[in-house]
């Protein structure tokens, strides 16, 4: 049993001997970290697991609260899974809203987990559902496109259906609902281009997914504009999202790099990349302008608000759940079916024309 696994345990075996009564308030998240020097990460998926299983519920503002029991009705319930890359990341978040939503209208159970970019992770958490006979299907963000895990394999042989969203590897009977990225990655560059930028930043951080990068989108951008493939403006840093937009941006100021526009993989990127500008004193979008695809809450929370390429993260989350259910149901059980959704620019206050030199 992994470390999620076992606090978990810990804690329905609390429950269980009365450590922790029906009504009581779990520990904090952080209590539980110090304790058993777990991740905030770890933590919040035992807890999580918890909730799907009904013997806790949370409730905003107050905290995790123990429901006492496991009703009969929820354990009987129908159940579809969720594996996500990360909690962390906003555009996970509200795909996962469009998803609940469904599912709690249809009388299904959703259990999410995370498999932290680990193809190891994702693929053994197939092979348990594969055999486990209350999950009757699964919706997966991928950690890799280069092939089929075993575990999916294992899951579809079980004659379980899968559905892949965002990206799909080859070799494998399910469907699949994307956005066109390298369409959001041509919107993103076209505004920027449009507002008279000439010298734009890509910046990109860890993962590197095989495929799923939108440097070919920037560069096909310049390139219909005839602006040179400037490799000094090219920055794919081996750091986690927030991270690599901070470092991409410090590197750029620290060689003098001319630039007044950067396009982010994500909005989570852009937050460091604006962090990073502002730290040396760059006004946005006055001095630099800035643009990310996802639209997810935080490029609606930043100050300026962020301009980013709307994938439509809900609706993605929609659509992969209509493409499951119909398959669970049996109402569709034709070929593979692969949807892509075409990206909207939502252009706000982080992107205007550029006013003078490039920094």
């Amino acid at each position: 049993m992994d470390k999620t696994g076992n606090l978990a345990q810990t804690i329905r075996e609390s429950v269980a001997t009365g450590a922790y009564r029906s009504g009581a308030a779990l520990p904090s998240e952080r209590e539980y970290q110090d304790q058993f020097g777990l991740s905030r990460t770890t933590v919040r998926r035992a807890i999580q697991l918890l909730v799907d299983e009904g013997l806790v519920v949370r409730r905003a503002g107050s905290g995790t609260f123990v429901t006492g029991y496991r009703s009969a009705a929820l354990e009987n319930t129908p159940t579809m899974s969720l594996i996500i890359p990360t909690f962390s990341n906003p555009l996970y978040t509200e795909m996962i809203d469009g998803i609940e939503q469904d599912a709690r209208q249809r009388g299904l159970r959703l259990l999410t987990s995370q498999s932290g970019y680990s193809i190891e992770s994702e693929s053994q958490q197939l092979l348990a559902m594969a055999g486990d006979a209350t999950i009757r299907g699964a919706i997966v963000v991928p950690s890799t496109v280069d092939s089929a895990t075993a575990g999916a394999l294992s899951f579809v042989r079980a004659g379980k259906p899968l559905v892949y969203l965002g990206r799909w590897p080859d070799g494998i009977a399910a469907d699949g609902a994307t956005a066109n990225y390298f369409t959001a990655a041509r919107a993103a560059v076209d505004h920027l281009i449009g507002l008279g930028h000439r010298d734009i930043a890509y910046v990109e951080g860890a993962p590197h997914l095989p495929g799923f990068s939108l440097l070919d989108g920037y560069q096909s951008a310049l390139k219909a504009a005839r602006l040179p493939q400037r490799r000094d403006l090219v920055r794919i840093v081996d750091l986690p999202s927030e991270e690599a937009g901070k470092a991409a941006v410090e590197a750029m100021l620290a060689e003098k790099v001319a630039f007044t526009a950067v396009f982010a993989r994500n909005d989570v990127l852009a937050s460091g990349v604006v962090h990073a500008l502002r730290a040396a004193g760059s006004r946005i979008p006055e001095d630099v302008s800035v643009a990310s695809v996802n639209d997810s809450l935080l490029a609606r929370a930043m100050a300026p608000p962020l301009s980013s390429v709307n994938i439509f993260p809900e609706v993605l989350g929609r659509l992969a759940f209509r493409l499951l259910h119909e398959r669970m149901e049996r109402i569709y059980d034709g070929p593979p079916m692969h949807i892509l959704l075409e990206p909207s620019l939502i252009s706000r206050g982080s992107t205007a024309a550029p006013r003078g030199k490039s920094i």
